[in-house]
């Protein structure tokens, strides 16, 4: 049975891997995550860090397409939720398009998925279809 302190630890864990991403620390995040980590959302053809990416390795893939891809301006996680083994968060963010310059908003609802105090599963619900407009 989840404790609450269990509960607090996982949401810790997940703040510290968006404090990571803010600061570049990709590493930092890729260390905070199971060897057969899932990291996927919807798949969409014309956003090249859409889709489902595998391992550590896959992870690492997902970030550098983010980094060499968008720029965002704005990237807020606003609300942190937890049960048994998942986080949920509720953000928004802002971003443009390097290749293009066109830009996308967008809410969106992040659900990790904790074995041992690490990420095994990572699901990402956003509007794709902003994001591929953006790229085009």
């Amino acid at each position: 049975m989840e404790t609450v302190t269990q509960t607090k630890n996982n949401i810790g864990i997940i703040q510290q891997a968006f404090a990571d991403f803010g600061t570049g620390n990709i590493q930092g995040i890729m260390d905070g995550c199971t060897v057969d980590v899932v990291w996927t959302g919807a798949d969409n053809p014309d956003v090249p860090f859409a889709g489902t990416f595998k391992g550590k390795d896959g992870v690492k893939d997902f970030f550098t397409n983010v980094a060499n891809e968008v720029e965002f301006t704005s990237f807020e996680p606003k609300e942190f939720f937890s049960d048994k083994d998942a986080v949920v968060v509720l953000g928004h963010n802002t971003g443009k398009v390097k290749k293009t310059g066109k830009t996308f908003d967008n809410d969106w609802c992040f659900v990790f998925r904790m074995r041992d105090e690490k990420v095994y599963h990572y699901y990402a619900y956003v509007d794709t279809l902003s994001q591929a407009e953006a790229f085009k």
